[in-house]
């Protein structure tokens, strides 16, 4: 979930829309991890982003 938010939040900016409803459990998250990270610039989460997937290839 955690590169998926930074990935929406680096291309796409802030989340928008509302919350998934029901049991799509697997949408809600994806929109909580993403929400999460309201107000973190484009720059910001390029550079986590890259940070993580370099810590992820090093394991």
């Amino acid at each position: 979930m955690k590169i998926y938010s930074l990935y929406k939040q680096a291309t796409e900016g802030d989340c928008t829309g509302d919350a998934p409803g029901g049991f799509d459990f697997k949408a809600a998250a994806k929109y909580n991890a993403w929400k999460s990270l309201e107000g973190t610039s484009s720059e910001s989460a390029m550079t986590q982003y890259i940070d993580l997937i370099g810590r992820l290839k090093s394991v």
